[in-house]
């Protein structure tokens, strides 16, 4: 009499986009970060697990059924400083945490400042709020930022009703452009926030940091006070 094992495969996307956006404030962090390192994983790595046990009702065996998830992202063990905090705060200096991403790396580590958003899951350990990051930078003592376009329809008509401040004028501050056409230029790098030239970009008006959060809270995030 031999043994069969039932497997259940089941394929489990990580999070859609927008179901992570709609989180509670109490599960939500946002802080400033400095990036110490960002190392890639396998997240299917043991992702068979069994989940019972059932009898066979013709030949009487023993069937093990198990459940096997599969994650159709990259994943990523990611170490930070805490540089300042932002929303709920994280009480270590440092912090590790897993982000998942569709498309490759995360582009939030081309960054050496950023402000990164997370939340905890059932086992208490931080994961990122998929894709959601905006640059930071110290200027004359003072954290300012340039708000990340992450999704088409982000709303550009809101980024004109907060002040900015005109930076960057030696072009020091920059980064390469990738794999970007002029529809894509148009709608990730809005002039006259951005400028672009030979593939690289040019942060050009930053933002006050209340404001690149109070942004993210009524959008992204979908939540209209950040108390």
């Amino acid at each position: 009499m031999y043994k069969r094992i039932s497997i259940f495969f089941l394929l489990i996307f990580i999070q859609c986009i927008y179901a992570q956006r709609i989180v509670k404030n109490e599960n939500l962090f946002a802080f400033i970060g400095n990036k110490i390192s960002v190392i890639e994983y396998d997240p299917n790595t043991d992702s068979e697990k069994v989940i019972g046990i059932e009898i066979d009702e013709e030949t009487g065996d023993t069937l093990t059924v198990k459940r096997k998830s599969w994650v159709m992202d990259q994943a990523f063990n990611c170490k930070y400083s805490i540089e300042k905090n932002l929303l709920n705060k994280i009480s270590q200096d440092t912090i590790n945490f897993k982000a998942f991403d569709h498309y490759g790396r995360p582009q939030f580590e081309k960054f050496d400042n950023v402000i990164l958003y997370l939340s905890k899951n059932q086992n208490k350990e931080y994961y990122h709020q998929k894709y959601i990051h905006d640059p930071v930078f110290k200027i004359n003592g003072k954290w300012i930022g340039v708000l990340s376009f992450v999704f088409p329809n982000d709303n550009l008509e809101l980024w004109k009703k907060f002040k900015t401040k005109k930076i960057n004028k030696d072009n020091s501050i920059k980064w390469k452009l990738g794999f970007c056409d002029v529809n894509c230029q148009e709608t990730y790098y809005p002039k006259p926030y951005f400028e672009i030239n030979k593939g690289i970009v040019y942060p050009k008006r930053a933002f006050k940091i209340k404001d690149i959060l109070a942004y993210r809270m009524m959008t992204t995030f979908k939540l209209q006070s950040i108390d």
